[in-house]
């Protein structure tokens, strides 16, 4: 019944508004059937990058009369309560809204940002609650952001005392482990790991000091729970700071998935990399389904060269330079370079600006067609929405994540101590995953992906990198410098 009533509510929205996506009445359907289930699906589509399928999903919670939590981004939820709360109220449906929350006579909608929705208590120990989880594509580095704790020389001195026993305890404890950490110091490293002896110490002191603030309770909590932890030094002004981390951000949630129904958006094409991350934690997703966008699916023209340098190669970052200044000669659109090396990308940018001058930007949003940008790919994937598709993308060196991150190479090891793949496990999923979100625009124009890493082509794990780019073509030639 919610399918047919969900169906004719949309029907009737779409007639006075012009919704350019084919599958839009597919998608109501499929999320009434979901709300009405005890099976948890994942939904994957780009069209989840844009406002066009919220219509769709709204008309079905709100007819759905039990109480539900939409989770999404604050800015999202601003749209929502300016753009569609009051068209939806035309259609008949009589609520309120109060406080984020769209309030009927017999049931609620609660929409909330993970950020709140972690702090809630009520909401993340409910038992059989539907939620809609949009921004599933991000969840990992939501997580990261959300429980990392960065423990900086004012947390130490919260509510100092210069008199109390407790405070002089906590400064000469803190000036001890100053002493102790700039003595090892190694030249040109800023990160500190520490031995199973002074995580000890830290989790003793900070147990035994927990009450003198919140974040000492939390830290606390962390060092007992057995999250990675470092020390970052600071020259400059000769402090240190403490950071601590889970190794496996999900398990701080686990209950909530278990305890909970769920339909979990991405905005990725396949969100393969989800399916395996929940697995991790013996979750399991009952269906999983694709939509096509609402534009033209075209195929990725990919090329990498066959005789390409390895990135260590004392010749690799003068080689790429070369060919990159050459492939530029010949585009008219957007050229994107990508790559997560700081150095590389300012002395690309540096080397192209001395001669294509303000048409070269490092990090910044393009204003004319023709301009070459410089990024990491953390900032694209955060910026593209805002930027015209590309017509080329020059990729240096594949996103692999950095073991110089003090996280991933406390995450190696942990991995390595359980036997366990770390590279195939750890390095190899989100490579996949951090390029196919940079890459996704070049379906929009038929783009060309050019890759100049040699792993892409003497690794095999490289070549399960090309081989999961889809839809794609691999152009064996390409001027002007075959």
């Amino acid at each position: 019944m919610l399918e047919i009533l969900s169906h004719q509510y949309l029907k009737r929205f779409i007639r006075s508004h012009e919704i350019d996506w084919d599958h839009i009445y597919s998608f109501g359907r499929i999320i009434s059937k979901c709300l009405q289930t005890n099976e948890t699906y994942l939904i994957n589509s780009e069209i989840f990058s844009t406002n066009i399928w919220l219509p769709a999903l709204l008309i079905s919670i709100f007819l759905f009369e039990e109480n539900s939590t939409f989770v999404l981004s604050q800015d999202k939820i601003e749209f929502l309560k300016n753009n569609y709360l009051g068209e939806l109220k035309s259609l008949g449906l009589n609520f309120i809204l109060e406080n984020d929350q769209i309030i009927f006579s017999n049931h609620r909608v609660c929409f909330i940002s993970l950020e709140k929705l972690l702090g809630d208590v009520n909401i993340f120990n409910a038992r059989n609650h539907r939620i809609i989880f949009s921004g599933i594509e991000n969840i990992k580095e939501d997580l990261k952001n959300y429980f990392r704790i960065s423990f900086l020389k004012k947390n130490w001195f919260h509510k100092f005392e210069q008199s109390s026993s407790k405070s002089q305890k906590i400064i000469s404890t803190y000036n001890l482990l100053k002493k102790k950490f700039f003595l090892r110091k190694v030249l040109d490293s800023r990160s500190i790991f520490l031995d199973k002896e002074e995580i000890n110490f830290l989790s003793n002191f900070f147990f035994e000091n927990s009450s003198y603030s919140d974040q000492f309770l939390r830290v606390s909590n962390a060092l007992s729970a057995g999250w990675a932890c470092w020390v970052t030094l600071d020259d400059i002004n000769f402090e240190w700071n403490f950071y601590l981390e889970p190794i496996d951000e999900l398990s701080q949630i686990k209950h909530l998935l278990i305890n909970n129904k769920f339909v979990f958006l991405s905005a990725l094409r396949e969100d393969n990399f989800f399916q395996k991350y929940l697995k991790k934690e013996s979750l399991d997703i009952d269906l999983v389904m694709n939509f096509k966008s609402n534009f033209i699916e075209n195929k990725i023209l990919i090329y990498v060269p066959p005789r390409q340098m390895l990135p260590n190669n004392p010749m690799f970052s003068n080689n790429i330079l070369d060919k990159s200044k050459k492939l530029i000669i010949f585009s008219k659109g957007l050229t994107l370079f990508l790559s997560d090396d700081v150095d590389l990308n300012l002395k690309f940018a540096t080397e192209l600006a001395s001669i294509y001058g303000k048409r070269v930007l490092l990090e910044n949003i393009p204003l004319f067609n023709n301009e070459i940008l410089c990024a990491s790919y953390t900032w694209w994937i955060n910026n593209s929405y805002c930027i015209q598709s590309p017509e080329q993308i020059i990729i240096p060196l594949l996103p692999i994540p950095r073991i110089e991150e003090p996280i991933n190479a406390l995450t190696v090891s942990h991995n390595r101590n359980l036997s366990k793949d770390w590279f195939r496990e750890f390095l190899l999923p989100e490579a996949i995953q951090k390029l196919e979100r940079s890459i996704s625009p070049l379906r929009k124009n038929a783009g060309k992906l050019i890759i100049l890493d040699g792993r892409a082509h003497k690794r095999k794990w490289g070549r399960l990198i090309l081989k999961s780019i889809q839809p794609s073509k691999q152009i064996n030639y390409m001027l002007p410098y075959d």
